[in-house]
């Protein structure tokens, strides 16, 4: 009997648990088009996605959560996500990208760094043994830098000195969203979720869609498996010093990932 209930106190809740953080990683299946523009008129738009097969690449997703109140019902939650990418290669046309022109055949180094940090309250307004649907509202905030290289030497004669080109932009966008977790027995859990916000103000107009479906395996409190697929999409007019211009990038792909749950 005393075993029995040393066993069910271990036992994990992800409807009662008051701490739980989920490590993963992802397979994107596309990347960024990034529009900067120049001083002297509108640039051209860069497939990121081109530029960018077969390169180099790190992916990490970060989600946590406290659930905190005598009800259960309140919870902060945590998302940190990056992804770094690099390449060297060719391309069979000219690029312009803002005041600089790369030309056909150069050798380019191309980088991508993107990140988004998320810090919301969510609210469990239906609440069962087995199941909770709850609304968030936070704040995300989306930090992307881009380059383009090419060096002299590796330009085929095409080139005179080395050029170069970058963009950067920091968005906080405001968010909302839906959540749901259900217990679906035999320790596998479904947690599905949906975030959305447009927004425009001062030199931002942008719009932020997240959504997400996994299955999480959760034996052990310490020990806990999933799958999952997300889709996440940013779209950003930009008119600053550091990025006139555009980002538009929606990645989609599954992901695998550890969680502990306390």
């Amino acid at each position: 009997m005393g075993s029995t209930a040393a066993f069910a106190e271990e036992a994990p809740n992800l409807l009662t648990d008051s701490f739980q953080v989920a490590l993963g990683t992802f397979v994107i299946t596309s990347e960024p088009d990034i529009k900067l523009n120049g001083d002297t008129g509108s640039g051209e738009s860069v497939d990121f996605d081109d530029a960018l097969g077969g390169g180099e690449s790190q992916r990490i997703r970060l989600d946590s959560f406290w659930r905190f109140g005598d009800s259960g019902r309140h919870k902060v939650k945590a998302i940190a996500f990056d992804m770094s990418r690099d390449n060297s290669r060719s391309f069979d046309r000219d690029i312009e990208w803002g005041d600089v022109v790369y030309p056909v055949d150069a050798q380019i180094d191309v980088e991508f760094d993107f990140t988004v940090i998320e810090v919301a309250y969510e609210y469990a307004f239906l609440k069962r043994d087995n199941y909770e649907l709850a609304g968030s509202i936070g704040l995300h905030y989306t930090d992307m830098s881009a380059s383009l290289r090419a060096r002299a030497e590796s330009s085929g004669g095409t080139l005179d000195e080395d050029i170069s080109n970058s963009a950067s932009v920091a968005a906080p966008l405001p968010v909302i969203g839906l959540r749901g977790i259900w217990d679906l027995s035999h320790n596998v859990w479904l947690d599905a979720s949906a975030q959305f916000f447009a927004l425009s103000i001062d030199d931002i107009d942008g719009n932020l869609q997240d959504y997400r479906v996994l299955v999480t395996w959760q034996p052990k409190k310490w020990l806990g498996i999933g799958l999952g697929y997300n889709q996440f999409s940013v779209d950003v007019d930009v008119d600053k010093d550091d990025f006139n211009g555009s980002l538009d990038w929606t990645y989609r792909g599954p992901m695998i990932f550890y969680s502990a749950s306390f």
